[in-house]
């Protein structure tokens, strides 16, 4: 048995976030000793309950300023982590806050997968990224395309481990809160529902998708739109005001059909996912796309950018690909799909059958190859755990 420390920057359900929940609990399926680490703001729970062990570590009021925010939250991790002192025999972090921290710490073997390489503005989070995957003992990927973002950018190997997905968690029929959204937001049964998750932030492409609703919107009135998620450490006010300018200047018909959810709970997803006909998911830049993977495990056909990552676990008959760039690739696909109930069918049944492969078993497996082959080769250099260094000795 394997003890594993997972560690996480939040208790909401972002991508990274997400990976290290439903590893945690696929790693403990297998018989292993695993606890997730994660900070909690203003007293949060995780957003669903864990087959894990789950470690909360208090947060403060976030400082406007992002760099003193990076720093806070990762002197809370540092702070908390040698409260609680863990001892494990892997330190996995799934972002660069908690890599730092335990890098800090002098934890060993570090263990730092990278869901996307970022290109911040400011030189502290670079520097922020830049150390997390440098210092890290072992360097994962979740996509291919991550991988080689990885070896262009810092000369490393970031060997990938792709993502799962818990199809019976997002085919489970969700019945009651499918119709209290109905309810809610005056949503017909013969309405076609058309979801974005992520929330609204550049990386997601939320203003071309916007703009892409709302002519297809302008042409059928039997069409609604729900965008769930957007909990997020970064700044994106200034992108979300531009958003909201173009929401404005659409018709009242149109915004009265535009459901802008926030942060949602695990029950709600999982309903949009079903209530769904079609995943609206036109990202720029994605590291595997997790929600492209539990739309189609709820069976709602997804539109994505044609390339990877999506290209790694898709096709044209499972998907359909768009141009993220260009805003009348992704109208036209999204008013196909809107028009053809018997397209999104097929496109969701063929994507269903893809997904199905990718387990979180066997990401977890792969993972345990990796810990194992590190443990092996750090025990051959004769190096330490120092543990006294986390407890705070």
């Amino acid at each position: 048995m394997t003890s594993i420390g997972l560690f996480t920057y939040s208790t909401r359900p972002r991508g990274s976030v997400v990976h290290a929940a439903s590893l945690a609990e696929a790693l403990t399926a297998l018989g292993h000793d695993v606890t997730l680490y994660a900070l909690s703001k203003d007293g949060d729970e995780f957003y669903r309950p864990l087959r894990a062990t789950v470690r909360l570590i208090a947060a403060g009021v976030a400082p406007a300023d992002m760099n003193r925010l990076i720093a806070q939250r990762i002197g809370e991790f540092v702070a908390g982590l040698r409260s609680l002192a863990p001892k494990h025999d892997v330190y996995h972090a799934e972002d660069c806050l908690a890599a730092n921290a335990l890098l800090q710490l002098g934890a060993s073997p570090v263990v730092r997968t990278v869901h996307h390489v970022e290109h911040f503005e400011s030189q502290y989070l670079l520097e922020c990224q830049r150390k997390s995957i440098e210092r890290a003992d072992l360097v994962l990927s979740v996509s291919a395309a991550t991988r080689r973002d990885v070896e262009a950018e810092f000369e490393l190997d970031a060997a990938s481990v792709p993502n799962g997905v818990d199809v019976e968690r997002f085919a489970a029929p969700r019945d009651r809160e499918m119709a209290r959204l109905r309810a809610e937001f005056a949503v017909p049964d013969d309405a076609v529902v058309v979801l974005s998750v992520g929330g609204v932030e550049p990386r997601k492409n939320s203003v071309r998708a916007l703009e892409a609703f709302g002519r297809v919107a302008l042409e059928r009135s039997d069409v609604h739109w729900f965008v769930a998620g957007g909990a997020s450490i970064w700044d994106h006010d200034p992108y979300r005001t531009i958003f909201a300018e173009h929401l404005l200047s659409m018709p009242a018909a149109i915004r009265r059909r535009v459901h802008l959810l926030g942060s949602v709970e695990e029950e709600t997803l999982t309903a949009l996912y079903q209530l769904g006909d079609v995943l609206l998911f036109p990202s720029i830049q994605e590291g595997w796309g997790l929600a492209a993977m539990e739309a189609l495990a709820a069976r709602t056909a997804i539109i994505v950018p044609r390339g990877e990552p999506f290209s790694e676990y898709l096709d044209d008959a499972s998907a359909a690909f768009v141009d993220e760039t260009s805003l009348d690739s992704i109208t036209a696909a999204l008013r196909a799909l809107v028009a053809d109930p018997s397209r999104r069918a097929a496109l969701a049944e063929a994507g269903r059958r893809r997904v199905e492969a990718y387990t979180w078993r066997r990401s977890a497996l792969e993972h345990l190859t990796h810990y194992r082959a590190l443990i092996r080769d750090l025990a051959t250099l004769s190096r330490p755990t120092p543990v006294a260094a986390i407890a705070g000795d």
